[in-house]
């Protein structure tokens, strides 16, 4: 993994932005979007700077850029057609331990820009490190039409629902699969019609008969078959259960890429199996 996905709560925190142009508009667009403060370096604004400046939606702190702008800033951007500058930004920021991102040039960011998904408060990024932009705007495009606008409005409704849930429901395992039987019955169906209040109803109701022990949940035990190790051999199914489990067991024989879609909070049991050192010798197992 050469980056960290990370998401970062930038309301209110000072942005400092070098450069005016339609390309440091769109980084101000997506920041402001996330409630950053932002200052702009730059020798002249776009017209779209130009209007926000005058409407006190951001700061332009001149047409020159000093190291010491970089000492109380949050995060930097360089996005003007100096690479020198842009080199020089980086290299400040970097001094200062800053995060950084220089657009179109990969090797100085110290963290770069995802393609977002954007179903607020869900929010989903995919990234190629960087390497392969046309290729992650490609699966964005993929994901915008799989991903329903109603996603936002469910993750509402359940977040103003979670401290409820907490509180009636006392282990982890107990609301991880009532969320997962809430996001898959009728609540997430009214929530996808509009219907709103009568999706906090239903999810209310939900909840009361999963708190009385009313939700019939039975213990089961799934085999999948992780076959030659190929990740991409895996069947939608499998992947399902395997997010879904409480307790994983798994040999020596199973990749670490697979075992790294197995949901993190579940206990992984080895059960020791390696390749060539069979408890019985495979001429027996054909009889």
């Amino acid at each position: 993994m050469d980056y960290l996905p990370i998401f970062a709560d930038l309301k209110q925190r000072p942005v400092l932005v070098v450069g005016g142009g339609d390309v440091a508009a769109r980084k101000v667009d997506l920041l402001q979007r996330a409630g950053a403060e932002i200052r702009i370096v730059a020798q002249s604004l776009s017209p779209e700077l130009e209007q926000q400046r005058q409407q006190g939606q951001l700061l332009w702190l001149g047409k020159t850029f000093d190291p010491q702008q970089l000492d109380d800033v949050f995060l930097a951007i360089a996005a003007t057609d100096d690479n020198a500058l842009n080199a020089a930004v980086f290299a400040e920021a970097d001094k200062r331990r800053v995060l950084a991102n220089v657009v179109d040039d990969q090797p100085r960011c110290s963290f770069i820009f995802p393609s977002i998904i954007d179903r607020s408060p869900l929010v989903v990024a995919v990234s190629s490190s960087g390497q392969a932009p046309v290729l992650t705007r490609l699966l964005r495009e993929k994901l915008e039409a799989l991903l329903p606008a109603s996603l936002g409005q469910m993750a509402q409704v359940a977040g103003r629902w979670r401290g409820q849930a907490k509180q009636r429901l006392a282990s982890i395992g107990e609301r991880r699969r009532f969320w997962e039987k809430t996001f898959g019955g009728r609540f997430a169906t009214l929530v996808a019609n509009g219907q709103t209040a009568q999706a906090e109803r239903q999810l209310e109701q939900d909840l009361q008969s999963f708190a009385a022990g009313d939700e019939g949940v039975q213990g089961e035990i799934a085999l999948v078959g992780a076959g030659p190790g190929d990740v991409g051999l895996l069947t939608l199914r499998g992947l399902q259960v395997m997010q879904q489990a409480d307790v994983v067991l798994y040999d020596h024989l199973v990749s670490g890429e697979i075992l790294d879609l197995v949901r993190r909070d579940a206990e992984r049991i080895c059960v020791g199996k390696r390749a060539g050192a069979h408890s019985v010798i495979q001429e027996e197992t054909n009889r």
